[in-house]
């Protein structure tokens, strides 16, 4: 018999799993931005980004994918916002129409205009900035923040 162990059983390897993701991350990544770009059509694929970006998250802890989950979702969130608020303006200001009093008033018709002349397009312009600046920065395989 001899002391040293058999050459042919292989060790167990730890196995990375955070290097052999990182392309999924990456064409997930890339793949969440299209769809965020496809709602601007659409208005409904964002919801799909949004969801992959929430699973995803969590498995890319510690990467540059991270950050662009993040960005998705911040993205997605404040954009609904910004929308919800311009189209509960509208109800709230002809509402007002049947509500008896000084509440007439004309500055309550402008608010659906405020919303639709001074917050939607700087809205937009966020939004369409975020999504293709990290677009630009996931095809670079770099973070969306440096």
């Amino acid at each position: 018999m001899s002391d040293t162990p058999p050459t042919d059983i292989a060790a167990p390897q730890e196995s990375d799993g955070g290097a052999a993701a990182e392309p999924s991350l990456r064409s997930l990544a890339i793949v969440c931005y299209v769809l965020f770009l496809i709602a601007c059509v659409n208005g409904f694929t964002s919801i799909i980004g949004v969801i992959i970006a929430y699973i995803k998250r969590h498995d890319a802890k510690g990467t540059i994918w991270r950050s662009h989950f993040n960005n998705l979702i911040l993205v997605f969130w404040l954009t609904l916002g910004g929308i919800v608020l311009g189209l509960l303006a509208w109800p709230l200001a002809f509402g007002m129409i049947f509500v008896p009093g000084p509440y007439l008033w004309p500055p309550f018709f402008a608010l659906p205009l405020f919303f639709a002349l001074l917050v939607f397009p700087p809205l937009a312009i966020w939004y369409l900035y975020r999504v293709i600046r990290g677009l630009l920065r996931a095809s670079e395989n770099r973070p969306y923040r440096d």
